[in-house]
C-alpha cells in the first residue's frame, strides 16, 4: 500500500485519506509504523477543510495507542523509529485541525513530557516501562495567562511607528527588537533580528542523530559500534520529535492555555536538577541537536512571556507560598540552569541557543522585584563568550547585554555588572539589602595590558596624521570596571569583525546610550568607531551605526555638558558631520538617508550653537536640500524636514523669520503627501514652526506674508480632518497660527477664514478622538479666548462651552479634564458666558465631586492638578458672577454635594503654593466684600452670597 501511495498522483491521495482513517493501529511494531508513513504520505496533500472530522479520528487514535502502550511493551528495534514518525504525524495534523489542540492538550503535553525524554538513561533506571500520562494545567497561571493574552492583544493592534516629534523624548528599549526589521547579512543573518533574538533558525534540529560537524567529540568517544551509534540516534530523534510536537503547540494553544502548563516546561524551583523541563534537556542530553532544539523552544515559549512573568516577586509572607513568590523561584532557577549550560556546554550551536535563549528571559525579567546576586551567575559567563571566536555566539552574547541594558531602571547589582559608576547612575534603585556592596565585573590585567598596547599604537598613528585638519581631541581612559564597553569598541575598532558583530555591537551601543553615564566623556572613541561604521562597505552595519549615532546624539543632547565635556561634545560633532554627509549618497538607501536625518536633528542645541558659521550654514543648506529634493523618496524629506523644525526652536534661528519661512514653505509641499508617517512629521514640523512664530512676533520688527500665513491656517485646518496622530499636532499648529493672525494687523480682512478655523478647532473638541488631540484641541483654544476676536460671533460660544462641560465631566482622560479647565480660567468678561453660565457652574461641581472616583489607577497622578484647575475655575466663575447669577449658583452648590465640595476646595487650598492658591484664599473675603457693598440686592441674591461665602470660607 505504501508503494502503491508513492506512486499515485498527487491529486488523487486525498480521495484515500477517509478509508485510511478507518484502519486502527495495529499493535505489532512494523506493521504500525507502515500505515503511520501510509497516512503521512496521503496528509501532506491533504486540505483541511474537506477531511477535518477524520484528521481528528487519526490524531485521538495515535494519541490512544501511545497511552495504551502496547507499543512501548513490544521493545522491538523499530520502535524507536515508529515513536518518532507517530509524533511527527501527530504535528502535522495538530496542524492540520488547529482546535485540536486547545482541546486536548492535556494528552498532547503529557506526550510532550514523556518524550522529550525518552531513551535517556535516567529515566529507564527503574527497569520497567513507564507509561505517558495526562498532564492538568495549572489554574492560577492560566488566569494570568489570560491578563497576558489580553494586554499582548490589546498592544498590536496599537502598533506603533516612529512619527513626528520629539522622537526620542520616550525612547522605550523595549522596541529595539522592533527596529531590527532591516537585517540581512547573508545566510547567517537572513531572518529578521526579532526572529533571531527569540529562535534563530527554524530548521535547526530538522535533521535525526548529530552531523559530523556539530557533534562534540566526547559524543562520539564512547560508541562502542555502528549499532550503538545507529540506536543512539534513533532515540534522540523521538526526542526531537517530541519538541518539534510541543514548538508546534505553542503556536496552536493560547497564551492562557500555555501558562498553565509552566510548571512542565520550566524548572519550579526547589527541585530543579531533579525535576525534567526543557533547560534541564538542554543541559544534560548527551545529542547536542537535541539540547539546542530544547533551548530553542524554550526560547520560543519565553518571547512575549513579560506580562506573565512580571508577577514574579521574591518577597511575600512566610505563613504561606504565593504563587508571585513561586514563579519567581522558577525564574531564579532557570536562570542558574542556563548558567550551568554555559559553563559546560562547548558545541558553538548549543551556545549560540542557550545565549538566546537566556536574551529572552533577561528581557522578560522583572529585575527589581527578585533577589539580588542571580545576575553575576550569567553575566560573568557571557562576558567570556562575548570574545568567543564563533561569531554566533559571540553576537548571541552581546544580545543578553543588549537586553540587559534595555531594562529603563537598573538595580545596583545590574549596574555594577555593566560597569555603571554609582556617580553615574541617573536612575532610582531600590536598596533591597542596603549593606550589601556589589563587585563590579573589570577586565583581566592582560586585558588591560593588550588594550594599552593597541592604544599605543593609535597614539603612534596619530602622531603622524597630526597635518591632518580634521578634529582631534582625546578622552579619558576607559574604567576597567566599563568591560563591555571596552569589548564593544575592541570589536569595532578589528578590521577582522565580522558584519552581523558589527551590527550587534552598535545595538549594543544604542542600548547604552539609555544609561549615558556608561559612554559620558569617552564622544573621541564612539565617534572613530561611528565614523568608520557609517563607511562600511556593507549596508546593515552603515544603517546601524546611523541609528547608533541617533540614539547616543540625543542622549547626549539632552545633558548640559561640564566645562571639561563642552569641546568634547563640540569636536564629537564635528567628527561626524563631513562622514554623514559622505554616507549620505546615491548608494545609500532610504532607511540609511532616514536615519541620518534623524540623527542631525538630534545634535542638541548646546552643540548647534556653538558650531562655526560655515559649518552651520553648510548643515542647514545640507538638510533643507534634503527636504526640498523632488527627487528624493518621502520619508527621507520627512525625516530632513522634522530635523528643519527641530533647529527652528534654537535661539538663532528661532529670530531669522527667513529660515522660518523657508521650512514653512518646504511643510506645506509635504503636508499633504499620501503616506501616513510623512503627513505625522509634516504636521508637527507645522507645529514647531507656528510655536517659532509665536515666540517671534514680540521680537520682530518684520511679519510674515499675509499670504503665507493664510496657506499655513488653511493646510493646519485641512489637516485637523486628518488621522489623529496627523491631528494633534495639526490642532496646535493652528490654535498658534490664529494667535498670530489676531496679534498681527493685517490690511486684509480675514474673519471669515478664522471664524472657519475656529469652528474647526471646536469640532476637534466634540467628535470622537485620542485624548492628545482634545487637550491640545483645548490647549489651542485657551490661548485664542484671550483675544477678544473668539467672542466676536455669538455661535462660537454656544458650541464651545456646552462641549467643554461634557468633557470636564465626563471624559476618562483627566488631562483631556485639566486643559478643557484651563480653557474656563481664560474667560474674562461675564457676557463671555451668556447663557451657558449656570451649566458651566453646575459642571465644575459635577467635575469636582467626580474627581475623587479614578476609573483608572492611571489617572492618581493627575488627580491634584484637575481639582486645583477646578477650585480656580470656580474661583473665576464668582469673581465674574452676576447679582442674578448668585440663587442658581447656590441652589446647584446644595445639591446633594456640598460636603465634599467644601473639603475639597479647602484640601487643594493649603496643599499648593501660595501663588496659585491666592484666588482661594481671597475668594470668600471678597464674597463678603461685595455683600456690604451692594445693599441693593434681593434677599434671596443676598443669602445665596451668604451662603457661599461661609461654605467656602478657608479659616484655619
Amino acid at each position: 500500500l505504501l508503494t502503491l501511495l508513492k506512486t499515485l498522483p498527487k491529486e488523487q491521495l486525498p480521495a484515500v485519506w477517509a478509508e485510511l482513517a478507518l484502519l486502527r493501529l495495529p499493535k505489532e511494531v512494523s506493521a504500525a509504523l507502515l500505515l503511520v508513513k501510509c497516512q503521512d504520505t496521503v496528509l501532506a496533500e491533504l486540505d483541511y477543510s474537506e477531511e477535518g472530522e477524520a484528521c481528528r479520528k487519526v490524531a485521538s487514535a495515535l494519541i490512544h495507542s501511545h497511552f495504551e502502550g502496547s507499543w512501548l511493551e513490544a521493545q522491538q528495534e523499530q520502535l524507536p523509529l515508529l515513536l518518532a514518525n507517530s509524533l511527527q504525524l501527530l504535528q502535522k495534523l495538530v496542524g492540520k485541525v488547529p482546535d485540536y489542540a486547545e482541546q486536548h492538550a492535556p494528552d498532547l503535553m503529557g506526550l510532550v513530557q514523556f518524550y522529550m525524554h525518552y531513551g535517556v538513561e535516567s529515566n529507564n533506571r527503574s527497569g520497567k516501562s513507564q507509561l505517558p500520562r495526562k498532564v492538568q494545567p495549572a489554574q492560577q497561571s492560566a488566569a494570568y495567562g489570560q491578563e497576558e493574552e489580553q494586554a499582548e492583544e490589546q498592544q498590536q493592534s496599537t502598533t506603533k511607528s516612529r512619527s513626528g516629534g520629539r522622537k526620542n523624548k520616550v525612547r522605550k528599549m523595549r522596541s529595539l527588537a522592533k527596529q531590527r526589521n532591516q537585517s540581512g547579512n547573508g545566510a547567517e543573518e537572513s531572518n529578521p533580528r526579532d526572529r533571531l533574538l527569540m529562535m534563530g533558525n527554524l530548521d535547526y534540529g530538522c535533521l535525526t542523530g548529530d552531523s559530523g560537524e556539530n557533534c562534540p567529540a566526547s559524543d562520539s568517544e564512547h560508541q562502542p559500534g555502528s549499532e550503538s551509534q545507529q540506536l543512539r540516534q534513533l532515540l534522540a530523534k523521538v526526542r526531537i520529535s517530541a519538541l518539534h510536537l510541543m514548538g508546534a503547540l505553542t503556536k496552536l494553544l493560547p497564551r492562557r492555555s500555555l501558562y498553565g502548563y509552566w510548571h512542565v516546561l520550566f524548572p519550579s524551583g526547589g527541585d530543579s536538577q531533579g525535576s525534567t523541563h526543557l533547560l534541564r534537556l538542554g543541559h544534560t542530553d548527551a545529542n547536542s541537536r537535541c539540547r539546542a532544539v530544547a533551548l530553542q523552544l524554550a526560547a520560543q515559549i519565553l518571547y512575549g512571556s513579560k506580562g506573565f512573568l512580571s508577577q514574579a516577586c521574591s518577597r511575600g509572607p512566610s505563613n504561606y507560598t504565593p504563587f508571585a513568590v513561586s514563579l519567581a523561584s522558577s525564574v531564579l532557577s532557570a536562570y542558574r540552569s542556563l548558567s550551568l549550560t554555559l559553563e559546560r556546554e562547548y558545541a558553538p550551536p548549543v551556545l549560540t541557543q542557550c545565549l538566546k535563549c537566556l536574551a529572552v528571559l533577561v528581557q522578560a525579567t522583572p529585575f527589581e522585584h527578585l533577589e539580588m546576586g542571580f545576575v553575576y551567575e550569567f553575566v560573568g559567563h557571557v562576558k567570556k563568550l562575548a570574545k568567543n571566536a564563533d561569531t554566533p555566539v559571540a553576537v548571541s552574547a552581546l544580545l543578553v547585554m543588549e537586553m540587559l541594558l534595555g531594562t529603563p531602571k537598573l538595580t545596583p547589582e545590574m549596574a555594577s555588572a555593566v560597569g555603571l559608576a554609582p556617580s553615574q547612575r541617573n536612575v532610582q534603585m531600590e536598596e533591597l539589602q542596603p549593606h550589601q556592596d556589589f563587585l563590579e565585573l573589570c577586565d583581566s590585567d592582560a586585558e588591560v595590558e593588550q588594550e594599552e598596547e593597541e592604544e599605543e599604537q593609535e597614539a603612534q598613528v596619530a602622531e603622524q596624521q597630526k597635518a591632518d585638519n580634521s578634529p582631534r581631541f582625546v578622552d579619558p581612559p576607559i574604567p576597567r570596571n566599563s568591560w563591555l564597553l571596552r569589548q564593544i569598541l575592541r570589536h569595532l575598532e578589528s578590521l577582522g569583525t565580522a558584519p552581523p558583530l558589527r551590527v550587534e555591537c552598535f545595538q549594543v551601543l544604542l542600548a547604552m546610550a539609555t544609561h549615558i553615564g556608561l559612554l559620558r566623556g569617552h564622544q573621541a572613541r564612539l565617534a572613530s568607531v561611528i565614523s568608520a561604521g557609517l563607511r562600511d562597505p556593507t549596508s546593515d552595519v552603515r544603517l546601524y551605526a546611523a541609528r547608533c549615532l541617533d540614539s547616543v546624539g540625543y542622549q547626549l543632547g539632552r545633558l548640559l555638558p561640564e566645562p571639561l565635556e563642552r569641546e568634547w561634545q563640540l569636536s564629537f560633532w564635528q567628527l561626524l558631520l563631513p562622514v554623514i554627509y559622505g554616507a549620505y549618497d546615491d548608494s545609500a538607501g532610504a532607511p540609511l538617508r532616514c536615519a541620518l536625518c534623524d540623527a542631525l536633528s538630534n545634535m542638541g542645541s548646546f552643540s548647534f550653537e556653538r558650531l562655526p558659521g560655515g559649518q552651520r550654514n553648510a548643515l542647514l543648506a545640507f538638510v533643507s536640500g534634503c527636504a526640498s529634493d523632488d527627487g528624493e523618496e518621502a520619508l527621507v524629506r520627512g525625516a530632513a524636514l522634522r530635523a528643519l523644525a527641530v533647529y527652528v526652536l534654537h535661539p538663532s534661528l528661532r529670530a531669522d523669520l527667513v529660515f522660518v519661512e523657508n521650512a514653512a514653505e518646504l511643510t506645506l509641499r509635504l503636508i499633504a503627501n499620501p503616506q501616513l508617517v510623512v503627513r505625522i512629521k509634516s504636521a508637527w514640523a507645522l507645529g514647531n514652526i507656528s510655536d517659532a512664530l509665536i515666540a517671534g512676533v514680540p521680537n520682530h520688527s518684520e511679519k510674515i506674508s499675509e499670504e503665507l500665513l493664510g496657506r499655513l491656517i488653511q493646510a493646519a485646518t485641512k489637516t485637523c480632518s486628518d488621522h489623529d496622530k496627523v491631528k494633534a499636532n495639526a490642532v496646535r499648529a493652528l490654535g498658534n497660527l490664529l494667535q498670530v493672525m489676531q496679534i498681527q494687523p493685517s490690511q486684509h480682512s480675514q474673519n471669515e477664514q478664522m471664524q472657519h478655523s475656529m469652528s474647526k478647532l471646536l469640532d476637534c473638541v466634540k467628535s470622537p478622538g485620542s485624548a492628545k488631540v482634545k487637550w491640545n484641541a483645548c490647549h489651542a483654544i485657551g490661548n485664542l479666548v484671550r483675544h477678544r476676536a473668539f467672542f466676536a460671533t455669538g455661535h462660537l460660544a454656544g458650541i464651545l462651552f456646552p462641549a467643554l462641560c461634557q468633557l470636564i465631566v465626563q471624559h476618562g482622560n483627566f488631562k483631556v479634564r485639566i486643559n478643557a479647565t484651563g480653557v474656563l480660567l481664560q474667560v474674562e468678561q461675564r457676557q463671555d458666558l451668556g447663557s451657558h453660565f449656570p451649566l458651566v457652574w453646575r459642571s465644575l461641581l459635577e467635575a469636582l465631586e467626580r474627581s475623587n472616583a479614578l476609573d483608572s489607577y492611571e489617572e492618581y497622578n493627575h488627580r491634584d492638578a484637575l481639582q486645583q484647575h477646578l477650585c480656580l475655575a470656580m474661583a473665576r466663575l464668582l469673581s465674574l458672577a452676576k447679582s442674578s447669577d448668585l440663587p442658581a449658583l447656590r441652589e446647584a452648590l446644595e445639591a446633594d454635594r456640598l460636603e465634599e465640595v467644601r473639603g475639597t476646595w479647602r484640601r487643594v487650598a493649603f496643599r499648593i503654593v501660595p501663588e496659585q492658591s491666592a484666588p482661594l484664599f481671597t475668594c470668600s473675603p471678597l464674597l463678603e466684600q461685595r455683600l456690604q457693598q451692594e445693599a441693593s440686592q434681593f434677599p434671596v441674591q443676598r443669602a445665596s452670597l451668604a451662603f457661599i461665602s461661609e461654605t467656602l470660607r478657608l479659616d484655619p
